[in-house]
């Protein structure tokens, strides 16, 4: 066991996180919160900004985000607990955990590539494949992410996967579910919009995928070094593919990146000292 988490679902009772913070302290253990007051969702399902009011469609607004990290920053640091805040979209989070981490609160928190490169300006039709939980927001606030990243108020780079079937996706952005996947195209996607543009490097880019998330769990993983567990994966920054949900490997199709041309894409995973998967065309390369 590396955590407690409420795993999608913001915790509403002021109490019962108290509790869990307590009990986490007690285990040396880490709370890891999805921060979400649903009494200021308003049942919405973007942003609450331009394109909710052209779509007239209800919006989710920033404070339903930084109001219960505002709480539990306050909690955790009464109880002591080592509080990691999950996938962060909002620039009022950021400023909040950057003031926490000043006072010496033990916080640490992620942000998924999509927040880091997208905003609500880029949802278009399907716009179901853009509905995510927190959603995207303004260009103020992923300008902030990355802000945050670079100045270490935000420690690592999380997927946030939510698999969907193609199905499940075409109910229209009403009806479908939250969520789009991220594990197919994390690396190749902040490579080329972050690395390439030198904006971050390509060594903070794989601390932060990497050694950051081992050291916040305390697991022995994301280094390549003697004694520790042969978890490599090889990846070409060189070619360039174009995103195409159809090829994936996995069962998830609901990408934002659709059509997307990258570089960085992984040819092969070694899991424990073991090949478990190569790239078709690096297989033909490797024939050649």
């Amino acid at each position: 066991m590396v955590g407690f988490s409420d795993d999608g679902k913001g915790i509403q009772n002021a109490g019962l996180m108290k509790e869990a913070m307590k009990n986490a302290y007690s285990l040396g253990l880490p709370i890891m919160a999805h921060c979400e007051d649903n009494s200021l969702t308003n049942n919405g399902v973007i942003n609450d900004g331009e394109l909710a009011k052209q779509l007239r469609v209800r919006g989710i607004p920033s404070e339903a985000e930084y109001i219960q990290l505002a709480r539990d920053l306050m909690l955790a640091e009464i109880t002591g607990v080592h509080y990691h805040v999950c996938h962060l979209s909002t620039k009022e989070a950021v400023q909040l955990i950057r003031e926490a981490k000043a006072k010496g609160i033990n916080v640490t928190s992620e942000v998924t590539p999509h927040h880091l490169l997208l905003t609500e300006k880029d949802i278009k039709e399907p716009y179901s494949m853009f509905k995510m939980n927190p959603p995207l927001r303004t260009e103020e606030d992923r300008l902030a992410l990355i802000d945050g990243l670079l100045d270490g108020t935000i420690d690592i780079i999380a997927t946030d996967h939510a698999p969907h079937t193609e199905k499940e996706k075409n109910h229209g952005i009403l009806n479908s579910p939250f969520g789009v996947i991220g594990l197919e195209t994390a690396f190749p996607v902040l490579y080329t919009h972050l690395v390439k543009r030198k904006i971050v490097t390509l060594e903070q880019l794989i601390d932060w995928f990497t050694i950051r998330p081992a050291e916040i769990l305390d697991i022995n993983v994301g280094r390549i070094e003697l004694g520790s567990v042969a978890d490599i994966t090889v990846i070409d920054l060189i070619n360039k593919e174009i995103v195409e949900p159809s090829s994936f490997d996995s069962k998830g199709r609901n990408t934002p990146f659709k059509g997307w041309e990258l570089s960085g894409w992984p040819v092969l995973t070694i899991v424990d000292g073991k090949v478990k998967w190569i790239a078709e065309r690096f297989k033909e390369g490797e024939d050649e």
